[in-house]
């Protein structure tokens, strides 16, 4: 997950491809996208909102066709980047300590979209 973040800031790969990447490593990680926010604690809206905007926006660089006429707005950039930062943070939280209680990643604690 953390490398394909660097990749993407070093401009060797998409935002759509770096937070879809992330998602999918959670899910797989985890048995599914409901497993996977009970694992890394994480409200599903986020997940959620997660896989919609990696599928169906990103403009040029949109992973599906849908998305090819729908560019990020500058909220959802942010909160792209913000949202990828926390989950590979909680992923290596749940890493280093399994069993470890940690407190729930909502929508309030990321930038906010309109």
């Amino acid at each position: 997950m953390f490398d394909r973040f660097c990749r993407y800031h070093a401009g060797r790969t998409t935002l759509p491809d770096a937070a879809n990447f992330c998602l999918t490593a959670l899910e797989l990680n985890a048995g599914g996208r409901k497993a996977a926010a009970g694992r890394y604690s994480v409200d599903m809206p986020i997940l959620g909102k997660l896989g919609d905007l990696a599928a169906n926006k990103g403009g040029a660089e949109a992973r599906k066709a849908d998305g090819a006429g729908a560019e990020f707005t500058p909220a959802e950039q942010q909160w792209l980047e913000e949202t990828i930062k926390r989950l590979i943070r909680r992923a290596a939280e749940v890493a280093g300590g399994p069993s470890a209680p940690l407190p729930q990643i909502t929508m309030a604690c990321l930038p906010p979209l309109p």
